[in-house]
């Protein structure tokens, strides 16, 4: 097939129109058209036309890829979730993936181990809530629970639990004491802190 156009496109000044044989054909970023060489009265073969768009679409899910990671980090389960929502193939993800995890930008334990440490800084959680969090951004069981016996041991979490019971009591001042006391054990417990251990606190704090 002949190329007998190539168009900048209005809205997205890195992309450009190819017209094959006299119809549209399809979009490529300039990457591409540079990487190939392509010029007006080119003739491509079915093979070298896959191979362009195949390259054209990874070279799109790098860019969404990069974007998407340079607000913050994310989890492998987090960035196929995006590459799928931009309708990136499969095979393509999984090649994006592999680089991204060679660049060091992509890595399961670095993300579950940031995420504990935001967590813990910004608002205190229970272990049982923060593995729970951490396998809805796809963090494997075996990894996070290593991530969270290195980094928030049973006396950090202790900690934790009674600095935010600390914090919440302020609220329940007026609060008889039966009341308070059970407000308190389902605070603890919605942040995912055992039972046993707001058990332990809120008895402590009432002694």
């Amino acid at each position: 097939m002949k190329i007998t156009g190539i168009q900048k496109q209005k809205k997205q000044k890195k992309r450009y129109n190819l017209f094959l044989d006299g119809d549209f054909a399809f979009g490529l970023y300039d990457d591409t058209i540079l990487k190939y060489g392509l010029r007006t009265n080119d003739e491509l073969s079915e093979d070298k036309i896959k191979e362009i768009r195949e390259y054209d679409e990874f070279s799109f899910g790098k860019y969404i890829a990069y974007a998407f990671l340079a607000y913050k980090a994310r989890s492998r389960k987090e960035i196929i979730k995006k590459l799928k929502e931009r309708k990136i193939s499969e095979n393509i993800i999984e090649d994006i993936l592999k680089l991204l995890t060679e660049q060091k930008y992509l890595d399961d334990s670095s993300y579950a181990k940031l995420y504990l440490e935001n967590i813990v800084s910004s608002k205190p959680a229970g272990r049982r809530l923060i593995k729970l969090k951490l396998g809805e951004k796809g963090i494997d069981k075996e990894t996070a629970d290593k991530i969270i016996e290195e980094n928030y041991d049973e006396e950090s979490e202790y900690t934790a639990a009674r600095k935010l019971l600390k914090k919440y009591s302020v609220r329940l001042k007026n609060k008889p004491g039966p009341e308070k006391k059970r407000k308190s054990f389902s605070y603890l417990i919605s942040r995912g802190f055992d039972f046993d251990l707001a058990n332990k606190i809120i008895n402590e704090t009432e002694e």
